[in-house]
């Protein structure tokens, strides 16, 4: 029961942020996977959805979700894929993604904390491999973060 508390405060607090930061991303395709990816201030966060997530909340930490589907004859099914990455602000710091997997019934999320010390843009690059074996594909995208004030 609180598994599913956590994946659905997880998505409201990433259609919040989506609203306040602009329109939602669209999917990244790569052969039949879609890569959905958003950004978000940890402060949309309950603390204690944080918490049983293992995500920091503050004013300067922000959170990159990632959820991989593929397209199958069903309809999308969510991917248990292997996911790591970075991001880089504009001094060209880069900082790896401890990503943390959460599960829900059907649904597979990855999220991780990323720390920014002022307002700018950040570039993220995540690499995303769906099964063992598979080619591994990346996504690179940006996004400016407003750390709360």
């Amino acid at each position: 029961m609180k598994r599913i508390l956590i994946a659905g405060l997880l998505m409201l607090a990433t259609t919040v942020a989506s609203a306040q930061q602009g329109p939602a991303q669209s999917p990244q395709r790569f052969g039949d996977l879609l890569v959905y990816h958003n950004t978000f201030n940890s402060s949309f966060l309950q603390p204690d959805i944080a918490a049983a997530t293992g995500l920091q909340r503050g004013p300067r930490q922000g959170v990159v979700n990632i959820a991989v589907q593929r397209n199958s004859a069903e309809g999308p099914q969510a991917v248990d894929a292997r996911v790591e990455g970075t991001v880089k602000n504009l001094l060209q710091q880069t900082t790896p993604l401890q990503f943390i997997r959460v599960k829900e019934q059907d649904a597979v999320y990855f999220v991780a904390n990323y720390t920014a010390g002022q307002r700018g843009l950040l570039q993220f690059e995540v690499r995303i491999q769906a099964e063992e074996g598979a080619p591994t594909h990346t996504l690179r995208f940006q996004q400016e973060f407003h750390p709360d004030e």
